[in-house]
């Protein structure tokens, strides 16, 4: 089963919230939540470690501070004690998902923004460039693509060491979302789905040995208070 998470940043921020959460995450997971200048770029990267450690709880009985947390090579992490328990974090704007599998999974989510065509042609493959050309909303065409190549990316944890134009995204007549290899011009052992959480995001997450079936239906929403209450009734304020 790919399950899907989502949080929402709380519309309140404050600093002496942020120190008094994080010091529920492991010491280097602070340190990196106290590097950003931007409250709610820490906000971001805090939620998703709580978030991370809610899942990891309910899972396995183990909060995040009490789990050894690796990288790879490339730098994605990995929970070294629970190799079956694959997870990948992503956030933007007002929104922190993360992803679950017992494969390698990965999982991106994007504000639609103004997106340069002259970039998506450089970046995506031919096929992906005419269907964004002829696209109603050129803007959103662009970002599901790049989300869905993102999850890929970082499902197979070598980011971008893997070029985007060198695989394609494709979208079956039953809605299962492929990646194609243009080298090989053959499919590989990962499939993605696409959600959607807002009309301005685009969320996609992609899986290693999965099929269309094994993907929840909708993420799982999850509110702040209740990422606050996980940790313990003292931190609820």
């Amino acid at each position: 089963m790919v399950e899907v998470y989502i949080c929402q940043l709380p519309e309140k921020k404050s600093q002496a919230e942020l120190e008094m959460l994080s010091e529920r995450v492991p010491d280097e997971r602070q340190k990196r939540i106290r590097q950003f200048f931007h409250l709610e770029d820490a906000y971001r990267a805090m939620i998703g470690d709580l978030l991370l450690n809610h899942v990891l709880q309910e899972k396995t009985g183990t909060g995040l501070k009490d789990t050894v947390i690796e990288k790879n090579v490339y730098g994605k992490p990995f929970l070294y004690d629970y190799p079956a328990f694959q997870y990948n974090i992503s956030h933007s704007g007002k929104y922190v998902v993360c992803a679950l599998h017992d494969q390698p999974v990965g999982i991106d989510v994007e504000k639609v923004q103004s997106f340069d065509l002259r970039i998506a042609k450089h970046l995506f493959t031919g096929f992906e460039y005419r269907d964004i050309i002829h696209s109603r909303n050129k803007n959103l065409a662009c970002f599901e693509i790049w989300t869905l190549k993102e999850s890929y990316l970082k499902a197979v944890g070598k980011g971008l060491a893997i070029p985007l134009h060198s695989f394609r995204v494709k979208n079956m007549d039953n809605n299962q979302i492929e990646i194609v290899d243009m080298e090989k011009n053959e499919k590989v052992d990962f499939i993605c789905k696409q959600y959607t959480i807002a009309a301005d995001y685009k969320l996609a997450v992609c899986a290693k040995r999965a099929k269309k079936n094994d993907f929840a239906e909708y993420p799982a929403e999850i509110c702040f208070d209740e990422l606050r209450r996980s940790i313990g009734d003292e931190y609820c304020g």
